[in-house]
């Protein structure tokens, strides 16, 4: 089966620094289960919290055939720990958020929104025009990402360099769009509930509560 690219975040919300440090625990955690079950994954965004080794939120980008491995973790994440931070705080669990997103912009396009415009290229120094429209210049035309390629006198390989280089913009908008995904706005949008976790971690070693 073909795999598919998922956009998981895990994040405190507006809760208070010990449930930043709870995502830095959960989310290696996290890492973890991801290597047992093989499962590919990258890093594409995360925000730092204030205090060291915490997390406001994070983003992982996957690559699964299905959703059947990563349904245990989504919605809330309880850690059961006395605050590692405030020694005579009472309060003694903390929660975060894990959920499913989509960013704006995916690595693949439908061939249909991409304007293909033959050209004429430019000779050696620009001194010469070639008779025939070799260049090939591509257009996305929901993002207006362009690309061009002039590099050979054959317009099937101009367009073949055209479509590669088009492929590679793609690849760096998506993480353009992790880098400027908005935490602040989210965390503020969020709502994570106190009760019925769908995991319990506890203490500062984060053991799963079975």
């Amino acid at each position: 089966m073909k795999k598919e690219k998922t956009y998981i975040l895990f994040t405190a919300g507006r809760g208070p620094v010990e449930c930043s440090i709870a995502v830095e625990g959960v989310q290696k955690r996290f890492k973890k289960y991801l290597m047992d079950q093989s499962i590919e994954y990258n890093v594409m965004a995360q925000h730092q919290n204030d205090i060291n080794r915490s997390i406001s939120s994070i983003i992982f980008e996957l690559h699964i055939t299905n959703d059947k491995n990563i349904k245990p973790w989504l919605g809330t994440i309880q850690w059961a720990c006395k605050s590692p931070i405030r020694k005579f705080h009472k309060r003694k669990n903390w929660f975060l958020k894990c959920v499913k997103i989509d960013l704006e912009h995916g690595e693949s396009f439908d061939n249909k929104e991409v304007l293909i415009q033959p050209y004429k290229a430019s000779g050696p120094g620009g001194q010469h025009r070639n008779k025939v429209e070799t260049a090939i210049r591509l257009t996305h035309i929901p993002s207006g990402i362009t690309v061009e390629s002039a590099e050979f006198r054959s317009q099937l390989q101009n367009k073949k360099r055209a479509w590669k280089k088009l492929e590679t913009a793609f690849k760096n908008l998506k993480k353009q769009s992790a880098s400027k995904f908005d935490f602040e706005k989210w965390n503020e949008q969020i709502e994570i509930e106190r009760g019925n976790p769908i995991k319990i971690f506890e203490g500062t070693k984060f053991i799963e509560r079975k």
